[in-house]
């Protein structure tokens, strides 16, 4: 199977990049720009970018990692955000379309508002995107979803892994290093996810060509300051460094 990675240099892409590395499928890896482990250019928000490499490699599926994902620079920058997010997404689809691939999409639990009693969310769970990235992910969805092409869409939740991309991990072991104090909410509750995870369901989807929408996450509830504590732990840091404060403490863009 020949499977065609887009934004290969993110979190998420490189651990894809990992484990098809060590199958028997044939991968390119693409990024906005050369460098990396990227081997082609691919601008998702750049049709002519797209079909050239599209033209040369012929990929039975696409898995889509590429995304605008800071919320609080969504907020800020909502034009380049909706291009990345809703158009980019739209010109995949198109292409998808055109040459008969399947699609494999990440999407966001940010597109629900947190409020449902108990926490967990399914796949049937009407959406309520409550800032801008989650509008625009879930106005991508839309575009795949009212589209024809043979898709899979796959929501997950603060994912997590060692990168020089900054996530969850990385940003509390880096402060916590340093001696610096870390600020973590008790009142928001996430089931994080671990990045290797997340690429075998990316792959998993493109092999079995999985039709639909799947949520993917870790199995545990926990807040900020659990999950800061146990990084801490892990990595035998000064938990002390760590303060506990509440979401209207912090100073956010998005809400």
């Amino acid at each position: 199977m020949k499977i065609l990675v887009t934004g290969s240099n993110g979190l998420v892409g490189n651990a894809i990049h990992k484990l098809l590395n060590n199958s028997d499928h044939e991968h390119i890896n693409t990024s906005w720009s050369l460098g990396g482990i990227a081997s082609h250019v691919i601008d998702i928000t750049d049709n002519e970018s797209i079909e050239k490499v599209i033209e040369e490699f012929r990929p039975d599926a696409i898995i889509n990692s590429a995304a605008m994902a800071n919320v609080d620079s969504c907020e800020v920058e909502r034009d380049k955000c909706w291009k990345v997010n809703v158009e980019g997404v739209k010109n995949l689809v198109n292409t998808c379309d055109n040459y008969g691939i399947h699609l494999v999409h990440i999407s966001t639990d940010y597109i629900f508002d947190g409020k449902k009693v108990g926490g967990i969310y399914t796949e049937d769970d009407e959406p309520s995107p409550q800032g801008f990235y989650a509008e625009s992910k879930l106005a991508g969805e839309k575009v795949i979803l009212s589209s024809s092409v043979s898709s899979s869409i796959l929501r997950t939740i603060l994912v997590y892994g060692m990168h020089e991309r900054h996530n969850i991990v990385t940003f509390v072991k880096e402060k916590l290093e340093k001696g610096e104090q870390v600020n973590l909410v008790s009142d928001q509750v996430r089931m994080p996810t671990y990045v290797d995870d997340l690429a075998r369901a990316c792959i998993s989807a493109a092999e079995k060509k999985a039709k639909g929408i799947f949520n993917v996450s870790g199995e545990k509830h926990m807040s900020y300051l659990d999950i800061g504590k146990t990084i801490a732990e892990h990595f035998s840091l000064d938990k002390s460094l760590i303060n506990h404060v509440k979401t209207s403490d912090l100073n956010q863009a998005a809400k």
